[in-house]
């Protein structure tokens, strides 16, 4: 169980995101409720300077502590980390004026596929439609860079790709075509 409540996709999880956000704001209204309180007082100048003096450490300590929580924790959730392991299918791409090769150039449906994109020439955009046209992931080709995109491939059909970066003259025909099969 605690696994799964740190899979994003777990209904699990945005709710514990919603129960950090909730008690944090609640701390800080009481912060701020606290100092209000204190601010009816009769207070010199140089009171409340030596008390805000005080507080600010205080304060950028609790917020370092909570960024470097959030990002620590969202660290785990960057999509341009895939997990390889889980990966059923591996396509092997390059992109070129003006063609891609793709190695396989199919899949089984219901395949988790990781593209491994590079260029071999200048920047691409690389995009695949499914079937009915829609984009389901992009990602840049670079020269002398390997990029992943990982997509689940559950619908059987002809998918499109193209290129989403102007790449050269002949840049509208740079499309090629992937097959996911029947299982």
């Amino acid at each position: 169980m605690g696994d799964a409540l740190l899979d994003p996709s777990y209904d699990g999880f945005q709710i514990a995101v919603a129960v950090v956000f909730a008690l944090i704001a609640v701390s800080l209204a009481l912060f701020f409720a606290f100092a209000a309180r204190q601010a009816g007082r009769e207070m010199s100048l140089e009171a409340v300077t030596e008390a805000a003096y005080r507080a600010r450490p205080l304060w950028l300590a609790f917020l370092a502590i909570v960024l470097g929580t959030i990002v620590c924790v969202t660290l785990f959730f960057t999509p341009y980390r895939p997990d390889t392991a889980a990966a059923s299918a591996t396509v092997k791409v390059v992109g070129g004026q003006f063609y891609w090769t793709m190695d396989p150039k199919s899949v089984p449906a219901g395949s988790d596929v990781i593209f491994e994109v590079t260029a071999a020439d200048v920047n691409h955009g690389f995009g695949v439609y499914n079937p009915t046209g829609q984009l389901i992931g992009n990602v840049q080709a670079m020269p002398g860079y390997t990029n992943d995109l990982e997509l689940s491939l559950d619908e059987p059909g002809t998918y499109l790709v193209s290129c989403l970066e102007f790449c050269g003259l002949k840049h509208h025909d740079m499309a090629a075509e992937f097959e996911v099969t029947e299982e």
